[in-house]
């Protein structure tokens, strides 16, 4: 942080995003893109597993045992953490040019770049619990089938 952009920041304070730590989200409704994220995580952890575990220089079992481990808590935490940047105040031109008298920007580029690295395990955690609950509304069709509207009574 600049000189200048901490007395910038004094004058004209930017808006900072926030990081949300429910780990909540709307389950997907539509069964066709459930089925499409789930093939998608089905066919691709193991094929990450596969081209990861022998590049890890330990015996191929604890190997595995890491890598595999490692996933899993990079999917936890990237699905318990979720930030998001405020991203009106990421910089001009799109944040491709660093706001010279602002340190929030930078703040809301680190919190757009954490997001971009959490991507791809919140992608494969909601899916997995999307999954999950598509496959909980099958078990019993009595709880799926529609009730009568409120209007019509």
């Amino acid at each position: 942080m600049s000189f200048l952009e901490w007395w910038g920041e004094s004058v004209d304070p930017g808006k900072v995003g926030t990081i949300d730590l429910s780990g909540e989200h709307e389950a997907c409704q539509c069964r066709p893109l459930v089925w499409g994220r789930l093939l998608c995580i089905v066919i691709g952890l193991p094929v990450f597993w596969y081209l990861t575990v022998p590049r890890v220089p330990l015996p191929t079992w604890q190997s595995a045992l890491l890598v595999i481990g490692g996933t899993l808590i990079y999917v936890a935490v990237a699905y318990l953490i979720h930030p998001q940047p405020d991203l009106k105040n990421i910089g001009p031109a799109a944040g491709m040019i660093d706001h010279p008298w602002r340190y929030s920007d930078d703040l809301n580029r680190l919190l757009l770049g954490v997001q971009c690295v959490l991507g791809p395990g919140r992608f494969i955690a909601e899916s997995l619990l999307d999954a999950l609950v598509l496959f909980r509304s099958c078990e019993d069709p009595q709880e799926t089938l529609p009730t009568e509207p409120d209007w019509r009574r």
